[in-house]
């Protein structure tokens, strides 16, 4: 559940920063155009992958409910980072698959 969580968030992160309004809230430098015509496709792959893992993680009973809730979460918090701190959102994006990656590998390890 904390892989797809942060991955869902990771997500949401991508689709925030492609769009302009946003990325000029998160960012203070300006981003190259090859960079962020990247974005979008690169959230798309992201999003996959997410759905693909709550279906195999859960199966197709409770999978695409599960990647629904998650998304939805993920959404929530996206939008406080944005209204609260939104200079946070980068790093959170960037650490939290990380942190998940390690967990789960951590996990499969002990068992």
């Amino acid at each position: 559940m904390l892989l797809l969580m942060s991955l869902s968030f990771f997500t949401m992160s991508l689709f925030c920063v492609a769009m302009t309004k946003h990325r000029k809230q998160v960012f203070d430098l300006k981003v190259n155009n090859a960079i962020v015509l990247t974005f979008k496709p690169l959230a798309w792959l992201a999003l996959l992958g997410t759905a693909y893992l709550s279906v195999k993680f859960y199966g197709w009973s409770i999978g695409p409910a599960v990647f629904v809730g998650v998304l939805t979460v993920a959404i929530f918090t996206v939008v406080l980072l944005l209204t609260y701190r939104a200079k946070s959102l980068p790093r959170l994006a960037v650490v939290l698959p990380l942190v998940a990656i390690v967990y789960s590998w951590w996990q499969s390890t002990l068992m």
